[in-house]
């Protein structure tokens, strides 16, 4: 376990955030629904991407307004996470229909941890040791075992969900203890700090996508899976992404430099993203995807309206 010095932005710890660390029940799918084309399938699962990345920035921008003695700000950044995941996230997973039956989804777990145990985090290790970048690479070392007893925690669970009565049973899954992300500038440069941007994105969108599948087993009566999707989440979230996202520079030492990096995110996505996605959308034939990208569009513009009047009161 890494222990941050300096000025510590810890996630999902602050009071404060509390409740954005918390996960709506989202509701599978409709059947009824058309049937998406790729496009708008895959411009969807982008969007997600970037939304549970979202989520976990301003969690972090939230906490470091909190230090610096910005409560509004904290509370603004902390509403705005809050919608990115169990509002913008949820719905769009609905769209695409994330998540199955507790073996799907357990399975779809199984492979996602077993390439980043496997191939990605080694190789960005070996990638961080050529770039003369040792903090990276123990970091990407260290994160690639955790995954590895991940992939182990959930054949351990499928294994008992498909032979119930044989004798295994589904582990808990390790709880840990937040880490604190440091602010500052980026620790690492180059294809080192691409790669530890690509791993904070898949490590804050294993967060929400287990979120969800833990919803979804808690609905299917199965408790301890879902124990086990919720440990493993906040181990990516309060761990693993925190040290990235320490490497990574992720948390500026000056609250407006947060400020207006949300800001260009929130005009991109709502001037420029969601409205092109809307247009695809609509020329795929697929409306109701059309409708959502649009709303989401003017949820980001509000976001970025308040950014801005946040930024204006400094």
């Amino acid at each position: 376990m890494h222990q941050a010095r300096g000025l510590a932005v810890a996630v999902c710890t602050a009071a404060l955030l509390v409740a954005a660390c918390s996960s709506r029940p989202a509701p599978p799918a409709s059947s009824s629904a058309s049937p998406l084309a790729d496009s708008t399938r895959s411009n969807a699962l982008a969007a997600m991407h970037g939304e549970a990345l979202a989520h976990a920035k301003y969690l972090a921008y939230a906490t470091q307004a909190q230090q610096a003695g910005r409560t509004q700000v904290a509370r603004d950044f902390t509403e705005a996470a809050q919608t990115e995941h169990m509002d913008h996230f949820a719905r769009e997973a609905d769209l695409v229909g994330l998540g199955s039956d507790i073996k799907a989804n357990l399975r779809d777990a199984i492979n996602g941890e077993t390439n980043e145990a496997n191939t990605m985090y080694p190789g960005f290790a070996k990638q961080a040791t050529a770039d003369n970048d040792p903090a990276a690479a123990s970091a990407f070392s260290e994160i690639g075992a955790d995954e590895a007893t991940h992939l182990k925690d959930f054949q351990a669970a499928l294994d008992a969900v498909s032979g119930p009565g044989g004798g295994a049973s589904v582990p808990p899954g390790a709880t840990p203890a937040p880490v604190a992300i440091t602010a500052g500038p980026p620790r690492s440069s180059g294809t080192t700090l691409a790669n530890l941007r690509t791993a904070m994105q898949g490590e804050a969108f294993a967060y929400a996508k287990y979120m969800r599948y833990a919803d979804q087993a808690r609905r299917d009566g199965n408790s301890a899976v879902a124990q086990l999707f919720t440990n493993t989440a906040n181990f990516e979230l309060n761990e693993h992404f925190a040290m990235l996202a320490t490497l990574a520079g992720l948390v500026s030492t000056d609250t407006n430099a947060n400020l207006q990096e949300a800001i260009n995110g929130e005009q991109h996505e709502a001037d420029v993203m969601y409205p092109d996605y809307a247009r695809q959308a609509d020329q795929a034939g697929n409306p109701a995807a059309a409708n959502l990208f649009r709303e989401i569009a003017g949820d980001e513009k509000t976001h970025q309206q308040m950014f801005q009047k946040a930024l204006a009161a400094s």
